[in-house]
């Protein structure tokens, strides 16, 4: 891939908006995309969710949109594309505040993945376990 130079999509959450500034999730939130300044990469959903995950504020700026991903210690492994899903792979943990933000957090990295390589759909594994059974609360 040649290297370009753009803004990242980097998605947070507007808490109680329900579906209002973006895609409605759980909870009644909504996930909302936020632009980056502009970035040179090859590649860019490693570079938007290792934005991502660098951010360790709750708060985004005066946005009053939030990052609930802010205590979690996670990576980006890699990841691969087929043409309609990005499946993308993390180490590490998620330190989370209670049972709304399990859907804000794979919102916010689902999201994140799937603007970034143009996909439909997002399978993302969590040293190497589905993301969805990480987060589950069994």
């Amino acid at each position: 891939m040649p290297e370009q130079t753009a803004p990242l999509a980097i998605f947070y959450i507007a808490v109680g908006d329900g579906g209002v500034s973006g895609p409605a999730i759980g909870c009644g939130d909504s996930a909302v995309a936020t632009s980056t300044e502009p970035v040179t990469f090859r590649d860019q959903v490693g570079p938007a969710l290792s934005r991502l995950f660098a951010n360790h504020s709750r708060d985004v700026g005066q946005s009053g949109l939030v990052n609930v991903l802010y205590q979690s210690n996670l990576a980006y492994a890699g990841g691969s594309f087929d043409g309609t899903t990005i499946t993308v792979y993390l180490t590490g943990q998620f330190l989370l505040g209670g049972v709304c933000d399990i859907p804000r957090a794979e919102a916010q990295i689902s999201f994140t993945a799937m603007a970034a390589a143009g996909a439909q759909r997002a399978a993302v594994f969590v040293n190497g376990r589905p993301l969805a059974e990480v987060l589950s609360l069994k």
